[in-house]
């Protein structure tokens, strides 16, 4: 099975000349294969020719790992050297990376999936420990495809990848409780939800407000509209507004109808959702302050920042993501990496659509993708870009996702440079370069053409 090409849907599997950008060593080396838990680790070693060597198990404690390790090497034949590879270099696995790399070893990355259908390709029936470790190190043995040479961040882009991961979790936790907090408001008073709702939105300040002092509206039909317009002023910036939405807020009230053991239970949901909001809010904006803090100590974060649409918590993502991968791989893999150029792994003819390749980093991806709709609105010369490539795609049934992704592209060329060379951000350099490319092209324009 291990001499496959390629998988019976098409997938090449085999014969990758390059990982990362660094050619494969073409010495002797034996893998150690890993599959990493949370109280002890599966260590497999493999030889040259992918057959096993030998096996143990490995408590999760940085010495233990370390005595392992030492015996697979003291074990190797003169000439042989040793590499780790696992799936993943982070949780379950940081402690075995980071020991590996100390004592010099070279750590390989092997995505789940591929080796979940390298498992398939071998007809394992079922996820083993064992297996899966002896299997990892065989992907590496034969070079298919899912494996890599896992980069090691320096510990300032570790600490702002860790940064803006977290804070990705919060905005996605605060979605959730978001989405939840409207599903209470439309079984409570379905109208707070609606377009022609002339009170406070549904999601503001000033609502989140009148939760917080009256949850699930109870007891605001007796309220005074002085007292409502009172606690909108106190939270919001609707100034003289306040009073005319406190009218209907009052009149909203006094047509709630629910049952008072249901409304009970429903106003410490709205509760338990308005502390959950506000705690999330807190985090948040400490996350913030400290990502936009070690961007501004970074070199390269000052030069990030002056480029149009980028802000700190993108810049951060892409100095904790991309930069790592960027000082060792061309502009072209780099952009691959950051889902800019995905590679498709759609086969055959079934018109189902296309998918990113494995290997894509889904955080700067979508980094990269906000902060060109940011630069849409900021930067003239993005937006003639972004309308250029809207009227290349028409008949496309997304043209702005496509424009918009052409235009990330674009802007990572820069950002590329940016990141690796000692170049900086020069804006006037630009314009002057797009005016002239739109002379040129103007002029061809008008050149008559030959007869």
């Amino acid at each position: 099975m291990a001499n496959r090409g390629k998988t019976a849907c098409g997938t090449t599997i085999l014969g990758r000349p390059e990982m990362f950008g660094k050619e494969i060593d073409k010495g002797i080396w034996w893998t150690v294969g890993v599959d990493c838990g949370e109280e002890r680790h599966r260590f497999v070693l493999v030889d040259d020719r992918g057959e096993r060597q030998s096996g143990c198990w490995v408590r999760n404690r940085r010495d233990k790992i370390e005595e392992a390790v030492a015996q697979m090497v003291l074990a190797l034949p003169a000439g042989v050297r040793l590499r780790l590879v696992t799936e993943g270099v982070r949780s379950l696995g940081w402690v075995v990376a980071q020991v590996s790399g100390s004592l010099g070893l070279e750590v390989w990355q092997v995505n789940p999936k591929a080796l979940n259908h390298y498992r398939d390709l071998e007809g394992q029936p079922r996820k083993d420990d064992d297996i899966d470790a002896y299997l990892a190190a065989r992907m590496v043995v034969f070079g298919m495809e899912g494996c890599r040479v896992a980069v090691d961040p320096r510990p300032e882009e570790r600490a702002l990848c860790r940064l803006t991961r977290l804070r990705r979790q919060l905005s996605d936790r605060r979605t959730v409780v978001k989405n939840r907090l409207r599903s209470l408001l439309v079984e409570l008073a379905p109208e707070v939800v609606s377009k022609d709702w002339e009170g406070p939105a549904r999601d503001g300040k000033g609502m989140h407000a009148v939760l917080k002092r009256w949850p699930a509206f109870e007891d605001l039909d007796k309220a005074r509209i002085s007292t409502i317009e009172k606690v909108l002023r106190s939270s919001t910036r609707y100034g003289d507004r306040c009073r005319a939405m406190s009218v209907p807020l009052k009149e909203m009230a006094m047509r709630v109808a629910m049952a008072p053991m249901e409304r009970e239970i429903v106003k410490m949901d709205i509760s338990m959702a308005i502390a959950e909001l506000e705690v999330l809010d807190g985090s948040t904006a400490k996350l913030e302050k400290e990502i936009k803090h070690r961007v501004m100590e970074h070199p390269v974060g000052k030069k990030l920042l002056d480029m149009p649409g980028e802000g700190p918590v993108t810049v951060g993502t892409d100095i904790g993501e991309v930069l790592p991968v960027a000082r060792n791989v061309s502009e072209g893999k780099a952009a691959t990496y950051a889902g800019l150029t995905p590679l498709s792994r759609r086969s055959g003819k079934g018109g189902k659509p296309s998918k990113l390749a494995r290997g894509v980093n889904k955080h700067a991806l979508r980094t990269n993708y906000l902060s060109a709709i940011a630069a849409v609105s900021a930067s003239a010369i993005d937006a003639a870009y972004h309308q250029k490539q809207k009227k290349r795609h028409q008949g496309h049934p997304k043209p702005h996702v496509k424009a918009t992704l052409s235009l990330a592209r674009q802007r990572f060329k820069i950002k590329y440079k940016l990141m690796t060379t000692d170049a900086v951000y020069d804006k006037e350099i630009l314009i002057s370069s797009h005016l002239e490319r739109r002379r040129r092209v103007s002029a061809n324009q008008n050149q008559p053409h030959a007869a």
